[in-house]
């Protein structure tokens, strides 16, 4: 990767704000993402299952091996050894997370405040000191959370449990293996899309997604600071096609890594560019947790264009302008 793939928008200055510093924080961006619910876990399973595919046999519940009556229950269910995978998912997730979490955090949000004109989204604009509390705590916990169920399906797949997860390209053809990718990335983000905007009801908004929008200013923590709800709602629409849908273990983890990488991306507060044409910049969701009600996509603008849901210079949007159009400011200014 190029170290000018990300580039400042604005940033003429500074060694951090020019091309080492965006690439750098891309490279630490997506290392964070990869960490923050445990899923390099899954990674390092993948990897195992990859030289060693008869280990940890896919069976489903059913069978007979699982039916014997001299198997524990952790052995019965294929989480042998459960509690290891567990703590290793939390142990390296906290301290990657924190570590360079707090070495983003420094290098932009302490070291160059004062220049935020050069490389952030709302210059001049920070989250108060209770907020930047309450992100770190909340994305702690969901965080935890998102570990340990990584920690248990990876247990539960190196242990032979059923999944759908296939391990060699060839098995069911090349075709549907390219294909399955773009298919994947598709319905995450379109399923995503949807569940957002759901969470933009009224009443759905103010009781679990405005935990999330109190972050007006948002930071690469933020990323999974929301309510454990939305949390797990989210969680469940990646997870769902490894138990559903025959996909490959590359494929899935790849789509799921940039996903997850791209959601720190886009809560940075960091102004970056785009290197893929269907990718939007750092702005984008930016500018939603701004303006609110708008912008509702997470890794395209396709369905936000689709439904006429993007931000639209000239309109009104506030928290209390629901349904992703905006007002026109002929008609705020008659209320």
């Amino acid at each position: 990767m190029k170290a000018d793939n990300y580039k400042a928008i604005d940033g003429k200055q500074g060694w951090l704000a020019g091309k080492l510093g965006i690439s750098l924080a891309t490279v630490v961006t997506f290392i964070l993402g990869v960490t923050v619910r445990g899923d390099w876990l899954l990674v390092v399973v993948n990897l195992w299952k990859q030289f060693q595919p008869e280990y940890g046999r896919n069976t489903p519940f059913g069978s007979p091996e699982n039916n014997a009556t001299d198997l524990t229950w952790l052995e019965r269910y294929r989480l042998q050894n459960v509690q290891y995978f567990i703590l290793l998912s939390l142990l390296i997730s906290f301290s990657v997370f924190y570590s360079i979490g707090g070495y983003f955090q420094y290098f932009y949000y302490i070291k160059r405040r004062e220049q935020s004109e050069e490389w952030k989204c709302q210059p001049n604009k920070f989250l108060t000191k209770e907020n930047e509390r309450h992100e770190f705590i909340a994305g702690s916990v969901n965080m935890a959370c998102g570990a340990t169920i990584s920690g248990i399906l990876a247990c539960f797949i190196l242990n032979g449990g059923y999944s759908t997860l296939y391990y060699s390209a060839s098995e069911r053809g090349w075709l549907y293996f390219v294909l399955s990718g773009p298919i994947y990335y598709l319905y995450i983000d379109g399923v995503s899309y949807y569940l957002h905007r759901t969470f933009h009801n009224p009443y759905l908004y103010k009781k679990i997604h405005k935990h999330h929008h109190r972050y007006h200013q948002p930071t690469a923590f933020s990323a999974v600071a929301m309510h454990p709800v939305e949390f797990f709602m989210y969680q469940a629409v990646m997870a769902l096609p490894i138990f559903t849908v025959p996909i490959h273990a590359g494929v899935f983890l790849t789509v799921l890594m940039y996903f997850y990488y791209y959601g720190m991306i886009d809560h940075s507060g960091v102004k970056m560019d785009a290197i893929w044409p269907w990718q939007p910049p750092s702005t984008f969701h930016d500018n939603h947790h701004q303006y609110f009600h708008c912008n509702f996509g997470f890794n395209s603008l396709l369905f936000d264009w689709m439904f006429d849901t993007l931000r639209k210079e000239g309109r009104v949007y506030g928290e209390d302008i629901f349904g992703g159009r905006g007002r026109s400011k002929e008609n705020d200014k008659e209320k």
